[in-house]
């Protein structure tokens, strides 16, 4: 914070001895958290700079201290999700609201609220980065900045939540996050319900292989309502200008609103898809598709467009 400081210096009245000159100051220290000022006197061969200094130093301390109170506050952003619907997301860049942060989903998973998981990064898998972890309810979504953090966050109570088989988790086309989030930090990822699973099941080829839709088409062909997609295209069109902007900071909030409503998207293409298909099936299709990629060696970013052999993912499992 901003700190300013006045000194005024007045000469007394004319000495007559043959002391040195006393001079009157009287210094003024204003900040944002309010003024202070101080009169005092001080001889000619003492420094007023520094006894300036002394009069800031509590109140700089002060200001410093109530910057680290401040860090595990986080703000409420509002986005648009549907004509007449709201959600919020909140950007999760420090240590102490990450804390904060695992308390409340360890709270909302032991109320029962479905949760939906998404990565981002540059060249997402084992040979990119994992840099940030989203996670969210209906009504809220957690941007895990993993960039500005660290990867201690894993050990802090993520892990636990992204392997426990037992706490679901919509995603869509978990192949890539599973591997990069098991080759590079060492969480394999369980409970996975992935929604691209339902929508391919709805028309899956009896030969032959059947090609994956995005989840931007997904949203396209089954939620009627553009708002999500506007906000995507606006992501889209910052990602298309640099090719690494995940791993830059600060980002700007096109990209925060992107992160969140590839969250907040999975929660409606799920009510429009839950039907159609059981969900113990669904469940184990989901966890053969999150191993058809990390399981296997690789040399290279290898994403495929073709749904894995129907034997492998889904006829496995009926």
């Amino acid at each position: 914070m901003a700190t300013k400081r006045t000194l005024d210096t007045d000469n007394t009245e004319e000495q007559t001895t043959s002391e040195p000159n006393t001079k009157k100051a009287k210094i003024t220290v204003v900040s944002s958290k309010g003024s202070l000022t101080k009169e005092y006197f001080d001889k000619s061969n003492q420094s007023s700079k520094k006894v300036a200094d002394q009069i800031e130093k509590p109140i700089k301390e002060k200001e410093e201290k109530d910057n680290r109170k401040d860090d595990h506050i986080m703000t409420a952003n509002t986005i648009k999700i549907g004509k007449n619907e709201t959600s919020t997301y909140k950007y999760v860049d420090t240590k102490d609201k990450f804390i904060e942060v695992i308390k409340e989903l360890q709270e909302k998973i032991k109320n029962k609220q479905m949760i939906a998981v998404d990565c981002e990064g540059v060249d997402l898998s084992r040979f990119g980065s994992v840099t940030m972890i989203n996670i969210g309810t209906r009504d809220l979504v957690y941007l895990i900045d993993i960039l500005k953090i660290g990867s201690s966050v894993f050990d802090d109570g993520l892990r636990s939540i992204l392997e426990d088989s037992g706490i679901e988790k919509l995603m869509f086309d978990c192949r890539e996050d599973a591997d990069a989030l098991l080759h590079l930090h060492k969480v394999k990822l369980g409970g996975v319900l992935d929604v691209q699973i339902l929508e391919v099941n709805n028309r899956i080829y009896r030969n032959g292989y059947t090609k994956i839709r995005s989840l931007k088409h997904c949203l396209q062909l089954y939620v009627n309502d553009d708002t999500l997609l506007n906000v995507k295209l606006q992501g889209r069109s910052s990602m298309n200008m640099s090719s690494n902007i995940w791993e830059k900071r600060p980002l700007d909030e096109n990209m925060l609103k992107y992160a969140s409503v590839d969250i907040l998207g999975l929660f409606k293409l799920y009510d429009a898809l839950r039907t159609k298909m059981g969900h113990s099936v669904w469940k184990a299709a989901s966890s053969r598709y999150c191993d058809t990629t990390r399981s296997r060696n690789r040399v290279y970013r290898d994403g495929s467009g073709i749904l894995p052999k129907r034997r492998n993912i889904i006829m496995a499992c009926t």
